[in-house]
């Protein structure tokens, strides 16, 4: 069923969060430029972090991704690229990077959801510490070492960064996911992978993401959920370096395979020092003003609790159904 029409979304951040955000992107101005690194020979011994960006039939988007990954001030990582059953030429853009640190796996057959392509990246992993990144997501260039700095010194098991969710033009959607209330991290709330750190016992003790025909929540939101539920502690950097461009917000997107969004914010982190500045003004001139944000509308499921039926919705939406 299309997405026909759109509902307004009123989650408004408050003025103190507002300021929190401000006064935190100004540090920002004074650090150097990124730089793209390539390491062309193997690295000795285990890697410290590894990170895992699940794709699909998004070679132009995914290109920029990894690009974000190679650029981070913390460089200690191996970076897995596990295709979803790719039948583009992802497997290609992946290894034209030329990186010693990135390995490229391919599933024989498409899943229908990242949490296919996670699990064999989590399977492949060697890392201490174990990443994620959407393959049309962008991480800003201390987006890792501010992860591995909140989760050794709290100590905790899971971290979480500050994730802005950016809606297609015209929409006023930006939302920022990650910040906690005062009583700490709220488990109904799904924090958006592409913002996560874990231990690797984490992972040992929770096992894979399930598939999502077979539960009602979002698989990562599940494994989120089942981590809290398991005792584990949650850390939040309070500090934005992941923009989230939904897929679900856009219309026929795996068909269209738009990637200026990506493009350009990649352009605006690597030339403006301002860039965090800017982008927490433009946050907050909506959210101070209440402009309208929409979202689009998806038809409910038959009952509270249907398996899969989010995500069913979501794939429609992207034009894979």
């Amino acid at each position: 069923m299309p997405v026909t029409s759109f509902q307004r979304v009123t989650e408004y951040l408050s003025h103190e969060e507002l300021w929190m955000l401000l006064g935190r992107s100004l540090k920002y101005i004074f650090r150097p430029r990124p730089k793209l690194r390539i390491v062309r020979d193997t690295p000795p011994g285990e890697p410290l972090v590894s990170v895992i960006i699940p794709t699909f039939n998004r070679s132009n988007v995914l290109r920029m991704a990894i690009h974000s990954v190679l650029w981070q001030t913390e460089q200690d990582f191996e970076l897995l690229v596990v295709g979803d059953g790719c039948a583009d030429d992802s497997e290609a853009v992946t290894n034209d990077f030329g990186d010693a640190r990135i390995r490229w796996h391919n599933l024989p057959s498409n899943s229908g959801h990242q949490s296919a392509p996670v699990n064999a990246g989590l399977a492949m992993s060697r890392g201490r510490y174990i990443a994620f990144l959407g393959h049309d997501d962008i991480w800003h260039p201390d987006h890792l070492r501010t992860l591995l700095r909140a989760i050794v010194s709290t100590p905790a098991d899971i971290a979480s960064s500050l994730t802005e969710m950016i809606g297609p033009r015209g929409t006023n959607y930006r939302l920022v996911h990650g910040i906690y209330p005062a009583t700490g991290y709220d488990a109904v709330k799904c924090l958006p992978p592409s913002g996560l750190m874990l231990t690797r016992e984490v992972y040992e003790r929770i096992g894979e993401w399930r598939d999502y025909r077979t539960i009602w929540r979002n698989p990562e939101c599940e494994f989120g959920y089942q981590a809290f539920l398991e005792g584990f502690r949650f850390v939040s950097t309070n500090e934005l370096t992941v923009f989230k461009f939904n897929s679900a917000l856009r219309k026929n997107c795996y068909i269209e395979k738009p990637w200026h969004e990506q493009k350009a914010y990649l352009e605006r982190i690597r030339s403006e020092p301002w860039f965090l500045l800017k982008e927490m003004l433009a946050v907050a001139w909506v959210h101070l003003r209440r402009l309208p944000i929409e979202a689009p509308i998806f038809p409910p499921p038959p009952s509270p609790h249907t398996p899969g039926w989010q995500i069913t919705q979501y794939r429609k939406m992207r034009g894979l159904e």
